[in-house]
């Protein structure tokens, strides 16, 4: 019986490792991509399109209403029961949903953005209303991607959305760059949104071919209101940490207009940003897994599956964050000179994405356990210090500064949800 859990920790590790070498690779394409831009672009221009990935970034986590963390937990209980009819009404149901209120964001997106910087006389950014008409692109991909990952085939999902996607973008972009073609934000990001469009098209046709056939035939059973209710505070709480993790470029943007600033912390956010990525891309296997442990009452199997998480992860954090505070400022030279300075902000970045990574799965573990309130009070504290420190550490220290108010929130909210499980288990 031991060797037999034993072979099951270790096919997690391995898939894992499986799972974040397909992230090191998506990563890797899309790091190229910004080099291009980087490269290729104004300043005023890589700042509208760092702006305009930031901004539908945070809005996308807002379209999903939280459907895609859910289904998670909502797909991988309705395989487990055999309930084809809620799983099919789940499916329905939801893609309804975030395609309707996608849309509506679009329009709200336009008509703000356009009063807002009416009232400030400001240049209007195109850039980010064009990538915003993606958006019901981009949110019932993310769907998906989470819809594939309950049902065991995490692999699949990941190396669409991890792989397909970005090297896409990377062949579009690199094509015209290639032949000598003047890139412009809009530009840019109208290539990003056919890459979306592609890679929708592509995981629709693997969400419908991994579908269990009684899942087709099954007369739909829909739980909309009981579905949102649950899944509302999972976007609540990914809402909170996107803003905590994007919200830093819209922050120098408003302390420092068309400035270089944002382009340095958007190029040293996504360098050290990509620890964080360890964290989500592992939980796709972690998270259904523990989904079943919990219905079960497995309180033994749930403490080893964290343990386990934490060693593989915590071991690929460490080697990340070695390389980026060593080589950070060669790394940033790849994006141009103008950018190296931004090393500081990137080893401050990178340790807060550390933490974030680290204990990724802590708040889904709390939220599936029925600590909702807790997790939204401590993420909601987190993000408003965030916030607050932004705007002052910004004015008064620009990049590093916003890097530091990032960094400090993040480690203070994953510690104390830490030790909130830790606590938590001791009471079972």
């Amino acid at each position: 019986m031991m060797g037999k859990k034993n072979f099951y920790l270790k096919l997690a590790g391995f898939r894992s490792l499986l799972l974040f070498a397909l992230t090191l690779a998506n990563y890797v394409l899309m790091y190229l991509a910004n080099i291009v831009l980087a490269r290729s672009l104004t300043v005023a221009d890589f700042d509208d399109y760092s702006v305009a990935l930031s901004v539908v970034t945070m809005l996308s986590t807002l379209a999903t209403l939280g459907l895609e963390k859910y289904a998670l937990r909502a797909i991988a209980l309705f395989r487990e029961r055999q309930d084809w009819r809620k799983f099919r009404g789940f499916w329905l149901f939801s893609l309804k949903a975030i395609s309707s209120f996608s849309l509506v964001l679009v329009g709200l997106l336009s008509i703000g953005l356009e009063t807002i910087l009416a009232a400030q006389h400001a240049d209007y950014h195109l850039a980010v209303v064009l990538l915003a008409v993606f958006l019901p692109v981009i949110a019932i991909t993310l769907f998906l991607v989470e819809v594939i990952s309950a049902q065991g085939a995490h692999l699949v999902s990941i190396a669409i959305y991890r792989l397909f996607l970005p090297l896409v973008y990377l062949l579009l972009i690199g094509s015209l760059s290639f032949a000598q073609f003047q890139l412009s934000a809009p530009l840019a990001v109208l290539c990003f949104g056919f890459a979306w469009t592609l890679t929708l098209s592509v995981i629709w046709h693997a969400a419908r071919l991994l579908m269990p056939a009684e899942v087709k035939k099954a007369m739909p059973l829909s739980q909309g209101k009981t579905w949102l209710k649950r899944s509302l505070p999972l976007v609540v709480n990914s809402l909170l940490l996107t803003v905590m993790t994007s919200g830093g470029v819209v922050i120098l943007e408003l302390l420092f207009p068309s400035g270089i600033e944002v382009g340095i912390y958007a190029v040293a956010a996504q360098t050290g940003g990509f620890i964080s990525l360890i964290g989500t891309s592992t939980n796709r296997y972690y998270l259904p897994t523990m989904v079943v442990l919990i219905e079960h009452r497995n309180k033994q199997a749930i403490q080893q599956l964290i343990k386990q998480r934490t060693f593989v992860v915590g071991g690929l954090i460490l080697a990340l964050f070695s390389i980026i505070a060593l080589f950070g400022q060669q790394i940033l030279a790849l994006f141009g000179t103008r950018f190296t300075g931004g090393h500081l902000t990137l080893v401050i970045v990178a340790a807060g994405a550390s933490i974030s990574a680290l204990f990724a799965d802590m708040s889904y573990y709390l939220q599936y356990m029925g600590f909702n309130r807790t997790v939204l009070s401590f993420t909601m504290v987190a993000a408003a210090s965030m916030v607050a420190l932004g705007l002052f550490l910004g004015k008064n220290y620009g990049p590093p500064g916003v890097a530091a108010a990032y960094a400090l929130p993040v480690f203070f909210l994953f510690i104390s949800l830490r030790f909130f499980v830790i606590a938590h288990f001791r009471r079972l």
